[in-house]
């Protein structure tokens, strides 16, 4: 459908006629289409066992160890938090988003971090989700995420997750060393996206044994929609 609208639109234009295709009934009768007629969405999990072994080969991926500690707290945050990425990272280098500054808090045993504003929270009530420890494990979050505010730069109200330099973590940064490190784990890239660290902690909920409501709560789900991230048919390692 929206290959005949684009090939409609260009003929309209080249005609000298408007292009009705932008109008917005066309829109709404589009999102009705997409609705209705929903993609299979077939992206992997990132499963516990699978998180171990992206973390592990963080030194070999990244330029310099302060990087390897920034990404194994990303990557910790996305799991164990079931972030989406445009709640965790920024959108560029240096356009500000995701989690800020005092945003996180760090205490003994566990993490509160402070989601301002999400998907499903476009008027910014703010939403704080806490992460616990997991005490003795290598993936332990709380660990993760101190060893990397012990070497962080600080300074002002900026995003949590950036580099030596000061600039942002970015999504395309984000999803390039993800990348990467499957490909060192000779597993296919494209099966995965950033989104698959919160598909992979649904799934692992689920497969933990907890119930619809603990799985909810973990991803900030209202509903059951909770049940299409549930693909323990598609877990690696």
């Amino acid at each position: 459908m929206e290959k005949k609208l684009a090939g409609l639109a260009f003929w309209l234009k080249f005609q000298g006629l408007p292009d009705f295709t932008k109008d917005f009934w066309v829109r709404q009768g589009m999102k009705g289409y997409r609705r209705a007629k929903p993609g299979r969405d077939s992206r992997r999990p990132v499963s516990f066992q699978l998180l171990g072994q992206l973390v592990g080969c963080l030194n070999n991926v990244c330029s310099t160890g302060y990087e390897a500690v920034l990404f194994r707290a990303a990557f910790a945050l996305a799991f164990f938090g079931a972030f989406r990425i445009s709640e965790l990272v920024s959108p560029s280098k240096r356009e500000k988003g995701g989690l800020g500054e005092s945003d996180v808090r760090c205490g003994e045993d566990r993490l509160a971090i402070l989601i301002r504003k999400s998907k499903t929270d476009q008027r910014g009530k703010g939403k704080t989700v806490q992460v616990f420890a997991l005490p003795g494990s290598p993936l332990c979050p709380v660990k993760l995420v101190s060893e990397f505010i012990a070497i962080r730069p600080g300074g002002g109200e900026v995003p949590f997750l950036r580099h030596q330099d000061g600039s942002f973590l970015s999504r395309f940064q984000f999803n390039a060393i993800f990348k990467r490190c499957l490909g060192v784990l000779g597993l296919e890239g494209e099966k995965f996206s950033s989104h698959s660290f919160r598909i992979g902690a649904a799934t692992e909920a689920v497969r933990w044994g907890l119930d619809d409501a603990a799985v909810k709560r973990i991803g900030r789900w209202e509903s059951r929609r909770f049940r299409s991230y549930v693909r323990p048919q598609l877990v690696i390692g």
